[in-house]
């Protein structure tokens, strides 16, 4: 029996869409593979090697340096609150993240990046490391003896 898979469909023309960038030299790109069932002893060691939930499906490398994230959903799909933990952290980071439901949205995306670089700064705030890594503040800064 098949079952209809609208993200993984969108996924699919999103990748054929990011290897033609790819193949012009504008970037290159991985997926990263959090999805799908696992049995307990598996998804023990996945998490003992640095899997995480609610990372971005896609990394986009740029050769200016930059990199970005993508999460791809179905029209009716929603993030998880594992991938909003995500956003938010590599946003505050300075990263560019985008939550895309077809390829237009991320030509979109890919294109402010390229060619208006409206992404390059587009945090609204300084990384701030006690946030991200549940520091207490100035704990995590060194002072001149």
């Amino acid at each position: 029996m098949r079952r209809n898979r609208p993200e993984q469909a969108i996924h699919k023309a999103v990748v054929q869409y990011l290897e033609l960038e790819e193949n012009l030299g504008s970037l290159t790109f991985f997926h990263v593979p959090n999805g799908g069932r696992r049995g307990k002893a598996e998804g023990a060691i996945f998490k003992a090697m640095g899997v995480r939930a609610g990372v971005a499906d896609l990394v986009l490398l740029f050769p200016s340096g930059r990199c970005a994230f993508i999460e791809i959903k179905s029209p009716k799909g929603r993030l998880s609150p594992a991938q909003k933990v995500f956003r938010n952290t590599v946003e505050d980071m300075g990263f560019p993240f985008a939550e895309c439901r077809g390829v237009d949205e991320v030509e979109r995306f890919v294109r402010g990046i390229l060619v208006n670089h409206e992404y390059r700064d587009r945090a609204d705030r300084a990384f701030q490391p006690e946030k991200v890594l549940g520091l207490k503040p100035d704990l995590h800064r060194h002072t001149a003896a």
